[in-house]
């Protein structure tokens, strides 16, 4: 070994990884708005109770949130959101990774690389979904199995707000009756089944209950790739987050709980479209889906949104949004994971059209 290298292994074996301890917080809060900002460093404690302590899956030994260290100085961490993930019949440890940062000063000599392996190890399947650029060419480098883009679809509701970013107000206002039949004939939104009348789609306005768990134990069976959506989880995802406010539809078969949509408004580029962040029923019960697609395209016109945007994976439940007048546009939402061979063979990767992958997964939706 040259003494070039020699030295870099010696710096190398100094770095210590473990978990996050509280007398870490301070230096974590300053490297947070060193590498992503004030404003970024700001929204992150003001979440950081309810993402990590309140998760209903984070152990008695605090958040899995993974520091770097060399002498008890913080060099970097990478923050991860356990959950319980079905795999095939098989419900695993999992977690998605969120937050990874390394000081600015000491990038690019691999401290990011470990603590990659690192929160690997400590769980059976690792999942990166909505990556960086950074992060996405470093999956890819460690070879974890890279699964995306998760599909987007969107339905246009109102496309004079779309068109008047690009022709201005008068010229959109006259030719949005004619994008509006040429948007119907291209992708109609076709009626529903007769049968939809038994289903009862309301706000839900209590929380998460036991009928939940029922509808996540009964809808589970027939995905092969799905995060748990119990009451608790639900509760805690949909419910208490601090900084945004989720509007939820239930689908009720008589007092059964046969499926949800989740929905938020937002204006990330001025114009306001409807984000579908959530859609969750029985694979197969195409009713159940139609009808609540369908609540979610007059949650949309009441809230006057241009647009709605759907991420989906499983091409089932693509399958009823795109019959409900979405359409395939690109996805910027990137997706690696890596799951122990003793539940998932190299086969499993290579047919995703049974994972259930949503916006909701992670934490994408992470700004008002």
């Amino acid at each position: 070994m040259s003494p070039q290298n020699a030295s870099a292994q010696a710096a190398r074996d100094t770095i210590v990884i473990a978990r996050r301890r509280p007398q870490d917080q301070p230096a974590l809060e300053r490297m947070y708005a060193e590498v992503f900002g004030a404003e970024e460093a700001q929204l992150n404690r003001e979440r950081w109770q309810w993402q990590y302590e309140d998760n209903p899956h984070c152990p008695d030994e605090g958040p899995e949130i993974w520091v770097a260290k060399e002498n008890s100085e913080v060099l970097g961490q990478y923050a991860t959101m356990p959950v319980r993930l079905k795999v095939r019949d098989k419900i695993v440890r999992a977690s998605w990774g969120m937050d990874v940062m390394v000081r600015p000063s000491i990038q690019r000599k691999g401290i990011g690389s470990r603590l990659f392996l690192y929160w690997d190890r400590q769980v059976e399947a690792s999942l990166g979904l909505g990556l960086s650029l950074a992060s996405y060419t470093l999956f890819q480098k460690l070879q974890w199995e890279d699964v995306g883009p998760v599909p987007c679809y969107s339905r246009i509701l109102d496309p004079t707000e779309l068109l008047t970013r690009r022709l201005g107000r008068v010229p959109a206002i006259v030719m949005s009756p004619l994008a509006k039949l040429a948007l119907g004939a291209a992708f109609p939104a076709r009626a529903s089944a007769k049968s939809q009348g038994r289903i009862d789609v309301r706000e839900l306005e209590t929380p998460f209950g036991e009928g939940f768990d029922r509808l996540w134990d009964r809808a589970s069976k027939d995905f092969d790739f799905v995060a748990e959506r119990t009451a608790a989880y639900l509760e805690w995802k949909y419910h208490r987050a601090p900084h945004v406010a989720y509007e939820i539809f239930q689908a009720l078969s008589g007092n059964d709980v046969v499926g949800f949509v989740v929905l938020r408004a937002s204006e990330p580029t001025g114009v306001r479209i409807g984000l579908v962040v959530d859609l969750f029923a029985h694979p197969d019960d195409r009713d159940i889906l139609d009808a609540l697609i369908d609540r979610a395209a007059v949650w949309g016109r009441e809230r006057r949104v241009a647009r709605l945007q759907a991420f989906m994976l499983d091409q089932r439940l693509a399958r009823r949004l795109r019959h409900k007048g979405f359409f395939e546009i690109g996805s910027p939402m990137q997706f690696c994971l890596r799951i122990r061979n003793e539940y998932a063979d190299e086969l499993f990767f290579r047919d995703t059209s049974r994972w259930h992958v949503t916006f909701g997964d992670s934490d994408q939706d992470r700004h008002g």
